[in-house]
């Protein structure tokens, strides 16, 4: 999670001035907090987390002590391949996340047979991205999600439109769970050269290769 500080300046002679923060990562956040308060000068502080929700410094130190052992910092790299002569589908995601004080890597691929295209392949990875999540018990946070599809990202982002009916039911399957989970997506658009393993993972599903991995990082 990711925080902005709102404060008050308030000086014995001079003009109250408010001050707002950059972006704050929640590990660096408290130990910024108490050397402003060393000043005597911080009044009125209003920390606002990524989800755009307000806290009290004392809501908020309440928050991160009930966070401590929670998922977050979900990071999702999706990808998907389609073999058009077999009409065979291949999806690969990499999920990393922190658990407590401990950082995890899942790896998963998946072969799938219903499927009509690679844009397709690639919303299937992205719904089974998504779906992993949901197994976590990851709800009400950020999520940044990377994949070397622009159609996907771009129509997902609403910069795109969408014209063709199974997309659209992917898009729909998409949004619905992150509704459910009350996530919010943070799409980026990447390289495929940054994209390695996922794609490598999604090739190994059409070769048959079928990998589901957890392992500490």
């Amino acid at each position: 999670m990711e925080i902005k500080l709102h404060f008050d300046y308030k000086h014995p002679t001079l003009p109250s001035v408010a001050f707002s923060s950059d972006w704050i990562h929640e590990d660096v956040s408290l130990k910024m907090i108490q050397d402003l308060e060393k000043t005597g000068r911080m009044k009125e502080l209003k920390i606002e987390d990524d989800m755009g929700q307000t806290w009290t410094l004392k809501e908020y130190k309440k928050l991160l002590t009930k966070e401590e052992d929670q998922i977050k910092d979900v990071q999702l790299y999706f990808d998907g391949s389609f073999n058009p002569v077999s009409q065979m589908a291949g999806t690969g995601i990499v999920l990393t996340y922190t658990e407590g004080k401990k950082k995890f890597r899942m790896r998963e691929n998946l072969l799938l047979s219903h499927l009509h295209s690679n844009n397709e392949s690639e919303y299937a990875a992205l719904y089974r991205g998504i779906q992993l999540c949901a197994e976590l018990g990851v709800t009400h946070q950020r999520i940044k999600l990377f994949g070397d599809s622009l159609v996907v990202i771009n129509q997902l982002n609403g910069e795109w439109p969408c014209y063709e009916k199974e997309l659209n039911k992917w898009m729909d399957k998409i949004e619905a769970l992150m509704a459910k989970l009350a996530v919010q997506p943070d799409f980026t658009a990447i390289r495929r050269n940054d994209n390695k393993e996922a794609d490598k993972l999604a090739a190994q599903a059409l070769e048959g290769s079928v990998i589901k991995s957890k392992t500490e990082i």
